[in-house]
């Protein structure tokens, strides 16, 4: 096992090597090997190659193909070289500087590592209350901490919460630096680093310290540490490390705080310890709402995203539309005056021709109406009238419309509509839209059959309504089939969409439209045995 301490102006990370080849540098990992990502530069895209020997040793490889390694700060590894070193072994590339030693060279003492309880936490039972701790602490220290631990919770973005935190070790618990880690796969790195003196060199971090709060997830502090032994230990007089956690409890840093020996220098204990604990739980609980903030973020501005492009999608369908309809209202009116004109001359030769210029007319003009209704119903500008009129005489004109729809597939369209309906207020144009479309779509799908129209005048739910039923004996439908029914752009089979043709969009818009009045349409099908829709509407919108 190796620990490596990785510096530079942009960051700083310690880790914790297990065994296996490692790899540094700007790229991301190659197969087979560990990497730690260096943000500098003038470190090539893979640079460092290590690998440890028996005997303390690592074996050094520059994988880059122009810079060279400063080893020591005198030693020169050229590109492509390789070398063998004794631990400890300072590697220098570009402006970072790569410290590398044994795992196993900073022990700490049980003698002189403590701890104190972990914070309470939601659903473990509750604390004794204030009033009855101690009253060793003034009052106005303890609101002072508090108030620390309040504002590093109120700042607005993470470097704030880290520094802040970093800065209330030194400044409210006394502590000569203050540094902030963050857990980065087996690195530490360094996110925020507050020193009392600045001329004061700034120790190393205690490895085993930080793996202790890593595996015991709670806060550990040393009130003797040169005792314990370890270099990064040599000249501190206190240490304390306390772990702040993610929303599943995993620990993804911690607050790290030590201070140097002195003369009569007081030794952290137990208070500033909870202290700590206290900071490290606001830096976990502002980066969960910051967390929580962003992820707000994102999805707002997904929707705003989306709903954008659903209105620059409508309003391109509405102009396209729009400007097809033009173009081709024209050319349906002059194969209808070449029709006639066709007739008045005496010339059944050009009949046919032209009569399939006009199906074919009125046939793109229906699709691309479609398609307008559609992109107005998704950009919410639908408008539905509230005129008067007579159910019964709209199903029997309605009727006469698709007679030759019925005759092309061989079928007998019968209508079940008393004439006393009475009158209704509605938008006749989009109730007789949706009942030529059910009706239409049983034409479509049987074949030698019959196509059942019944029309009623009935309360549904206490409500006045219309009710017209559509059944026919054609191929029917499957429940799988049944539950994509009503989605745009989607035939219930793609088979039968290239058989029978159509976009997918007729039942789509028919739904919406009966929703926007008011109602709905269900449907009953089994396959091979036909089906039946019902289209309800209310009667006085």
């Amino acid at each position: 096992m190796i620990t490596l301490t990785v510096a530079n102006k942009l960051e700083t990370q310690q880790l914790t090597h297990n065994s296996g080849p490692l790899e540094l540098g700007r790229g991301p990992a190659r197969s087979g090997s560990a990497r730690v990502v260096v943000r500098d530069a003038f470190v090539s895209r893979d640079h460092i190659h290590i690998e440890e020997l028996p005997g303390r040793k690592v074996k050094v490889l520059n994988l880059s193909t122009k810079a060279p390694i400063t080893v020591d700060n005198h030693a020169v590894l050229n590109p492509g070289a390789e070398c063998d070193y004794l631990l400890p072994v300072r590697l220098a590339v570009g402006e970072t500087v790569v410290d590398v030693d044994s795992g196993d060279s900073e022990p700490v003492s049980v003698n002189v590592l403590k701890t104190i309880a972990a914070p309470a936490r939601a659903g473990s039972g509750t604390q004794p209350a204030l009033i009855d701790r101690s009253e060793a602490a003034k009052p106005e220290e303890i609101v002072g901490w508090l108030e620390t631990v309040v504002n590093v919770q109120k700042a607005g973005e993470r470097d704030a919460f880290y520094k802040q935190a970093a800065d209330a070790l030194v400044s409210h618990i006394g502590l000569d630096t203050g540094i902030v880690l963050l857990k980065e796969r087996d690195a530490w790195r360094v996110v925020a680093q507050v020193v009392k003196d600045d001329n004061q060199p700034a120790r190393a971090f205690s490895h085993a310290l930080l793996a202790q709060a890593l595996t015991g997830k709670r806060t550990f502090y040393v009130g003797a540490a040169a005792a314990g032994g370890g270099e990064s230990l040599v000249g501190v007089q206190g240490v304390v490390v306390s772990p702040f956690f993610d929303s599943r409890d995993n620990v993804i840093g911690v607050i790290y705080g030590n201070r140097m020996q002195r003369a009569r220098g007081r030794e952290i204990g137990p208070l500033e310890a909870q202290v700590v604990q206290l900071l490290a739980t606001a830096v976990g609980a502002g980066l969960q709402r910051l967390e929580q903030d962003d992820e707000a973020n994102r999805l707002r501005v997904a929707k705003d995203a989306a709903e954008e492009a659903d209105r620059t999608k409508s309003g391109f369908l509405a102009m396209v539309s729009h400007e097809l309809r033009t173009p081709l209202t024209t050319i349906i009116g002059y194969s209808e005056m070449l029709l006639e004109q066709a007739a008045m001359d005496n010339l059944p030769q050009y009949t046919a021709d032209l009569q399939q210029v006009h199906s074919a007319g009125q046939h793109l003009l229906a699709l691309i109406n479609d398609i307008l209704d559609f992109s107005k119903i998704e950009a919410g500008k639908l408008e539905i009238a509230n005129d008067p009129y007579a159910p019964a005489s709209l199903i029997g004109d309605l009727i006469l419309s698709v007679e030759p729809l019925a005759k092309k597939n061989n079928n007998r369209i019968e209508v079940d509509c008393p004439p006393d309906l009475g009158r209704a207020m509605g938008d006749p144009t989009r109730i007789r839209q949706c009942v030529l479309n059910l009706v239409g779509n049983a034409c479509k799908f049987t074949k030698d059959g019959t196509v059942t129209v019944t029309a009623r005048r009935e309360p549904v739910a206490g409500v006045d309504s219309v009710r017209v039923s559509v059944s026919d004996t054609g191929i029917g439908m499957s429940p799988e089939q049944i539950g994509r029914l009503f989605q745009a752009f989607t035939q219930v089979d793609s088979s039968a969409g290239r058989k029978f043709g159509g976009t997918g969009l007729g039942l789509a818009i028919s739904q919406k439209l009966c929703a926007a009045m008011g109602g709905q349409i269900t449907v009953a099908s089994e396959l091979g045995k036909g089906s039946t829709f019902t289209m309800t509407i209310k009667a006085m919108l």
